[in-house]
């Protein structure tokens, strides 16, 4: 990895630059966007950080000025599930939101933001987590240990669905 660089906590003030990189991110796979996402997703974002929803971390660079750059950003939203004997936290980690700048990939920046959402998780006493993996970052998530799921999950979308 890269020297210099700065991990930090995204804050509330760092909503835009989540909604940028989600919006580059689902571009980068040709996923279309819905005009207005990004500032959708920064309001979102906004609120999230502020109350707890979402926790990110962002890498900088250079990491000793004021005006450091982010380059690539991870985040974690919290589940609600049943608790049991073995999880009682009632919640389970959700890892979103991985992304570097194409210029910045290669430097380990997406496997590093990744441990620090995880640690995170494992701070607040959950004990599980699970994500949606690109082809890209697929060799990550298995050298951290993700495995394939084997609960099948089906969804509807329930603004066409005829009930």
């Amino acid at each position: 990895m890269s020297s210099g660089v700065g991990v930090r906590a995204a804050t509330p003030a760092d909503a835009g630059t989540l909604a940028q990189f989600r919006a580059a991110f689902l571009l980068d796979f040709g996923v279309p966007l819905e005009d207005g996402c990004e500032a959708f997703w920064t309001e979102y974002f906004q609120a999230a950080l502020q109350d707890g929803r979402y926790w990110a971390v962002l890498a900088e660079f250079p990491s000793d000025i004021h005006d450091a750059q982010a380059v690539a950003c991870a985040g974690l939203m919290f589940f609600p599930i049943v608790p049991v004997p073995s999880d009682p936290s009632g919640l389970r980690a959700h890892v979103q939101g991985v992304y570097t700048l194409p210029e910045y990939r290669g430097r380990g920046l997406g496997e590093m933001l990744t441990r620090a959402v995880l640690k995170e998780a494992q701070a607040r006493g959950l004990k599980s987590a699970n994500l949606n993996a690109s082809a890209l970052g697929r060799g990550i998530y298995e050298r951290l240990g993700f495995s394939e799921a084997k609960a099948p999950e089906m969804r509807l979308n329930l603004a066409g669905a005829a009930l």
